[in-house]
């Protein structure tokens, strides 16, 4: 019997001894019963990898059926057992190509033939014991494990450590004789989920009962999730002669037997004569199977056998099989890089071939911009530069100075720069030198896109500078852009007309200083004489009325835009169409008294009529205002003329 003790302690030193950093790589979810990778009884062309230690406890449990001896050697009953068949496959990676392969097995209630030389007395009681022994290599073409076809050859034996041979389908795991094999494997990886493994094989026999056999088999992976996998292998093993089943089968067939001393040998499986490939009757099984990975170190699986072999009956149908996988590396033994660093002490065990490392086995950075010396091809990246993935610096802006530690990393093309990348604008206004076109523009002042100084109101002082940055045009300014206005009038020199206006005097918007008559015409659009005189029911002007006249003239020459309606009143002394005829005929001649006085007034500025006693402006119950009454008033006719002014 095994001894499980042993087992366990493996299991353990497997688990917890060896470093976990090392389970990252390892992508294969269980080792089959033989001692392979992959499928439940085939093996793929992949390898485990330098260093890496696979250790797995499979358990396959059949129902069986067998005639047993009853009394006599003809009397036999059918009987139904349930015998079950222990694995320990072990592999070790002793290269990236290399792996090493061996597995023990044991049997338990497995009922064997009661003698070796009559198989017609059928079969004892059962027993369990120590099984064959197979030890292996499997090596791999030194193709990159990321290629999509691998190809490997494996070699073994089974040695002869069983205690007994028990026969059926799975008769190899209780084998005595040793048996030499070779096998081709080829696995294609159609896509990254589902890969396709064959097998083609030769077994020499070291059996003096069973010959030599031809093994082939196909199987499909498919990988759900990296944590599940699903396979599917149909596996055959044809015997080119005598097979575990061929005396079974010529029982009823003495022909096939030799005979000694003329008595034929029917019974004794030595003398059986069988020259033909049983290919469909020796071992040929179905296996589906699933395996899951639970965490870095532990994958189980489940299988079942479906038995497609057309033996004699009864023969086995169905097998279950559950397994459960331990795997690690012994980090301590090898240099997976080859940098001169065992796994043990590495802490970067992935380092490419051939780049510098510490001794702690992480390639070298000497300019620190994350691409290792072996692969940088500019290691003295200044530090903080950023780089390519082959360690150049880059520079977005092509100035010299690497993105990283440029400042201005968007530099306008041929601008002159400083150590930070940042362009030279000596002028400080957010133009650069290059492309300012007034690169002595006062600090602080706004400027456009070619570093001209914006000054929105034309005073001379540039925007951002000019505390009064909607002067009036043509004013006259200080320092800072705030117009001056000597004579406070209100209006700034360089447009003020009269810069020396007195204080107090009211101007108008060119400066000059206004009189009453200007200040009504101005502001009411209205200038109202109640000074002008007639001789009594006459039209003619009395001379005291000349100097207000001559003052109405002067502004009707100043203010040459303007558009006149003279306007004659009266008082409602007398007949209405009396006053109505003599106010139009009194402002007919005011306006002719300012057009022979003020030859240069136009005489379409000037429109008379008159309106009578038809708008009093005070009440005619009294002299007062009878006389405010008899008035005339110059009204302006465009008064959109007066914005102008």
């Amino acid at each position: 019997m095994i001894h499980y003790r042993n087992v366990l302690i493996l299991m353990y030193f497997t688990v917890f001894i060896l470093p976990e950093k090392s389970f990252a790589q390892y992508k294969g979810f269980s080792t089959t019963i033989e001692g392979g990778r992959g499928l439940m009884y085939m093996q793929s062309a992949e390898t485990y990898g330098k260093g890496k230690l696979v250790l797995g406890i499979k358990s396959l449990v059949m129902e069986k059926k067998s005639n047993v001896a009853v009394g006599s050697k003809t009397t036999f009953q059918l009987r139904r057992d349930y015998p079950s068949i222990i694995a320990v496959p072990i592999s070790f990676g002793l290269t990236d190509e290399i792996d090493l392969n061996v597995s023990f097995y044991g049997f338990h209630d497995t009922r064997t033939l009661v003698s070796k030389d009559d198989v017609r007395l059928g079969y004892g009681v059962p027993q369990s014991g120590i099984g064959s022994t197979r030890i292996g290599a499997k090596i791999r073409l030194p193709l990159k494990k990321e290629s999509r076809i691998q190809i490997a050859g494996k070699f073994g034996a089974t040695l002869d450590t069983s205690q007994e041979e028990a026969d059926g389908m799975n008769y190899r795991w209780s084998r005595m004789g040793t048996d030499i094999e070779a096998s081709l494997f080829e696995t294609l990886k159609i896509f990254s989920f589902l890969s396709l493994n064959m097998e083609e094989g030769y077994i020499l026999s070291g059996s003096d009962i069973y010959d030599d056999k031809i093994v082939g088999a196909l199987g499909m992976k498919f990988l759900i999730k990296d944590r599940c996998s699903i396979h599917f292998e149909l596996n055959n093993r044809t015997f080119l002669g005598i097979g575990p089943l061929s005396t079974f089968q010529a029982l009823g067939h003495p022909e096939r037997f030799e005979t000694v001393n003329g008595v034929p040998g029917i019974g004794n499986p030595k003398l059986l004569k069988d020259d033909r490939p049983d290919f469909k009757e020796d071992f040929f099984i179905f296996s589906p199977s699933i395996a899951f990975r639970l965490n870095r170190y532990i994958a189980i699986d489940f299988g079942v056998n479906y038995n497609l072999a057309d033996q004699v009956e009864p023969k086995e149908k169905f097998q279950a099989v559950a397994g459960i996988t331990f795997s690690g590396v012994f980090r301590s033994l090898i240099d997976t890089d080859g940098d001169g660093i065992n796994d043990k002490m590495d802490v970067e065990v992935n380092t490419p071939r051939g780049y510098p490392v510490d001794s702690r086995g992480i390639a070298l950075d000497t300019d620190l911009d994350g691409v290792p010396d072996g692969k940088d091809r500019e290691p003295d990246t200044p530090l903080g530069a950023k780089t390519n993935a082959l360690g150049i610096g880059i520079d977005s802006d092509g100035d010299g100075v690497y993105d990283g530690i440029d400042m201005e990393p968007n530099t306008p093309e041929g601008s002159p720069i400083d150590k930070f990348g940042v362009a030279l604008d000596d002028d400080r206004d957010g133009v650069p030198n290059v492309h300012d076109l007034e690169p002595q523009t006062p600090l602080g002042a706004i400027v456009d896109e070619t570093g001209k100084a914006i000054d929105t109101d034309r005073d001379g002082v540039p925007d951002g500078l000019d505390m009064e940055p909607a002067t009036p045009l043509f004013a006259v300014v200080d320092k800072y852009g705030v117009a001056i206005d000597t004579d406070g009038d209100g209006v700034p020199d360089g447009i003020d007309k009269e810069p020396n206006t007195e204080k107090g005097i009211l101007v108008d918007k060119q400066g000059r200083g206004l009189i009453k008559h200007e200040i009504d015409l101005l502001r009411e659009g209205l200038i109202r004489l109640t000074t002008i005189q007639f001789n009594p029911g006459s039209t003619v002007l009395n001379p005291e009325s000349f100097p207000a006249l001559n003052e109405i003239g002067k502004l009707l020459l100043k203010y040459n835009t303007l558009n006149i309606q003279i306007e004659g009143h009266t008082d409602n002394t007398g007949d209405i169409q009396t006053n109505l005829r003599l106010s139009r005929e009194r402002a007919l001649a005011v306006r002719d008294y300012l057009l022979e006085n003020f030859p240069l007034i136009e005489q379409k500025r000037l429109r008379a009529v008159g309106f009578g006693s038809e708008k009093p402006i005070a009440s005619n119950a009294t002299f007062e205002g009878r006389k405010a009454n008899r008035r005339v008033d110059f009204v302006i006719i465009n008064r959109d003329e007066l914005i102008k002014q």
